[in-house]
């Protein structure tokens, strides 16, 4: 009996942590938090992705100066945005989101059009991965990691995707998704250099 209260302790115990799964980017203690909350089915979540968190990555978070937090807010009206979210998060139960969320951008338009997620997802992954991934997405906890970035968008007033909100010294910004590259770089900039 005292073995089976442990092994459902500890069960209750991984669950937990995983339900507050954070797919982040970076270091945690950079000075400046960029929360992103997207759509891979969202066009204009692609073309923020290609044009400005592929650049800011590369120049601001893998050099430790921001780090970035993806959240997964798949609209009703995207038909496939939903399974997408949760393979991504499946992946990133694998060490594989980055890699699975470039691949779901990348083949956005084939993938949304004939609804093959589960080919488009497996394209980067080994076959082991692959199938740990599959078995992922189908998992409640999973959907369940999903509706919890959804939660965290409705209280952070998120109405579309996609939307950024930067955090720096307790003092958040919502950030334009227009905004080109070049002026986001100089607003992070003037905020590392005041801050």
């Amino acid at each position: 009996m005292r073995k089976l209260l442990i092994a459902v302790g500890l069960m209750a115990i991984a669950g937990a942590l995983w339900a507050g799964v954070v797919k982040g980017r970076g270091q945690s203690n950079a000075r400046i938090l960029l929360e992103v909350y997207s759509d891979y089915q969202c066009p204009y979540c692609k073309t923020l992705y290609e044009n400005t968190l592929r650049p800011l990555t590369a120049e601001y978070v893998d050099t430790g100066k921001v780090y970035l937090i993806h959240h997964e807010f798949p609209l009703p009206r995207h038909a496939y945005a939903m399974q997408a979210a949760c393979y991504a998060c499946a992946a990133n139960r694998v060490g594989k989101y980055d890699q699975v969320g470039e691949a779901l951008f990348r083949e956005q338009q084939t993938w949304s059009t004939t609804g093959k997620v589960e080919e488009t997802v497996a394209s980067v992954l080994t076959p082991g991965e692959a199938k740990k991934v599959r078995a992922l997405a189908r998992d409640p906890a999973i959907a369940a990691e999903v509706q919890e970035d959804i939660r965290a968008g409705q209280t952070a007033r998120v109405d579309g995707t996609p939307t950024m909100i930067l955090t720096c010294r307790q003092k958040q910004y919502r950030l334009p998704v227009t905004a080109s590259y070049p002026m986001l770089r100089r607003f992070i900039d003037q905020l590392l250099a005041n801050n």
